[in-house]
């Protein structure tokens, strides 16, 4: 008794619902990602159905013939109630007989009927219709005309003597009577096809077993969440000719994505602090979670907070930051670590907009394992360490290569990018332990792209009351830095 009331508790039934509610979001998400597996399903199925109609059609012509019954001697033939009524029970009985079938097969000259009848009576009524369906018009015809001749010789031991007057001409059909509807086809193939993907979509979004709230994280890892950052619609991205990316100092970003970026901004800064940090490593799981963006934004904000900050790419496969920020032509880690005697120059740029140091270039490497395993690479990140307040690390996702691994080990802290509704659990929890393996202790994950509508981790929790402008500032001022020293990293070699 106790476990029924439990389950029927409210508080209960709101989570039913919440779940419902999650689940539907779920379906129409994924429905507008696959919105082409409906066209599809529907093209198919109305294809399937045009092929299964045309292939397993055949024609057939119906002819019929109205007609009175009357009882009677020769010279005189009368209709009466009961003689209808014994007619109306009758009739279908010797149609279906053996006898008569015989004997309109004679009728017919042949030993099979290539067709079918069938007879309706009118109830209380001496009028019936007789009915002849067969692949072939002229034989539809003949049937009915040879029934028609031997019923009455056939149904006299019941009926008696008995005579057809016809109500209507027999006319010859001249089109089959189930011609395939084009319409009916549309129509069930589109309904078809359009279950078949709800089901599809439908069984996606209950097994999809992906991270989408902080809940989800709790049940592995107990690790803080650092905030959201909202979801921006394609539109708004496009708003800057100078930056592809969406960036924060970009006054027609987001509001909503600005004020993230300040609230995460200010609780990255005050966990590093806390632990004597100073060098983040920001990675993700999987490819497409925006761990660039955030580096490169997180960069931005604390500099504006007035730190000084270097932003390396080391995703070596790609290297995209230097192409987002539009130095292309810069010396990036491959350059540097391949060519020693470039150590020698700056090859540290100053990224004016941003009020950070950059170290990025184009050139790539398919196995860059080595390349991150260089001890040049630790020492020069020690000696930059020196001179910068933080130094943020873009490295490739941790769960598909072991780069950010290598560079764990180099590192203080690490920062796990986490795309809303993108990763699975599995993904995360195998990037999690990667991480934990490492010298560099993960400080906290952070949700991207989290829709505004679907939560409450975006800006407001993590806002101005107790991560906001109050602790900008409060270490290193707003530094102008207009010295050409304070734009120039050197290594001392």
């Amino acid at each position: 008794m106790d476990e029924t009331k439990t389950a029927n508790t409210p508080a209960n039934q709101e989570i039913v619902e919440i779940d419902l509610l999650d689940l539907a979001y779920d379906f129409v998400r994924i429905a507008k990602r696959i919105w082409w597996l409906f066209l599809v399903l529907i093209l198919c199925s109305i294809g399937a159905w045009f092929i299964f109609s045309y292939a397993n059609y055949t024609p057939m012509y119906r002819c019929e013939a109205t007609f009175t019954v009357s009882t009677g001697d020769e010279s005189s033939f009368y209709y009466s109630s009961s003689t209808a009524g014994q007619l109306s029970k009758t009739f279908p009985y010797i149609l279906n007989s053996s006898y008569f079938r015989s004997v309109l097969l004679d009728a017919l000259g042949t030993k099979s009927m290539n067709g079918t009848i069938t007879a309706e009576t009118i109830s209380n009524s001496n009028i019936v219709t007789m009915v002849v369906e067969s692949p072939s018009s002229e034989n539809a015809v003949s049937i009915l005309q040879a029934a028609l001749e031997v019923y009455p010789t056939v149904s006299r031991f019941v009926l008696g003597k008995i005579e057809f007057r016809l109500i209507d001409d027999i006319q010859v059909p001249t089109a089959p009577y189930n011609q395939p509807s084009l319409i009916r086809v549309l129509g069930y193939g589109g309904l078809t096809g359009l279950a078949c993907a709800i089901v599809i979509v439908g069984f996606m979004a209950l097994f999809r077993n992906t991270i989408k709230n902080r809940e989800d994280m709790e049940q592995f890892s107990s690790l803080p969440c650092f905030g959201a950052l909202p979801l921006v619609k394609r539109k708004a991205r496009k708003m800057s000719k100078e930056n592809h990316y969406l960036s924060v100092l970009d006054s027609r970003t987001p509001h909503g994505f600005r004020e993230s970026m300040h609230a995460l901004e200010a609780r990255v800064k005050n966990t590093l602090d806390a632990q004597n940090a100073k060098v983040l490593l920001v990675t993700s799981s999987v490819a497409s979670e925006g761990k660039t963006t955030v580096s490169i934004n997180l960069a931005e904000q604390l500099a504006r907070s007035g730190a000084r900050v270097l932003l390396v790419d080391l995703d070596l496969r790609s290297q995209k930051i230097g192409q987002l920020l539009g130095y292309n032509d810069g010396a990036g880690v491959v350059d540097v670590l391949q060519d020693p005697s470039m150590m020698k120059s700056r090859f540290v740029r100053w990224y004016e907009p941003g009020k950070f140091f950059l170290w990025a270039g184009k050139r790539t490497v398919n196995n860059p394992a080595e390349m991150l395993s260089n001890p040049y690479l630790p020492k020069i990140l020690d000696i930059f360490k020196k001179q910068v307040d933080y130094i943020i690390l873009d490295t490739p996702p941790c769960g598909l290569f072991q780069d950010a691994a290598i560079l764990a080990d180099n590192t203080d802290a690490a920062l796990l990018v986490v795309g809303y509704d993108t990763v699975s659990r599995n993904d995360v929890l195998q990037s999690l332990s990667i991480l934990e393996s490492r010298r560099a202790k993960c400080i906290g994950y952070l949700f991207n792209s989290y829709p505004q509508t679907s939560g409450h981790y975006g800006y407001g929790r993590y806002g101005y009351g107790r991560y906001g402008y109050s602790s900008y500032g409060s270490k290193y001022g707003k530094s102008s830095q207009t010295s050409e020293e304070n734009h120039s990293l050197h290594l001392g070699l």
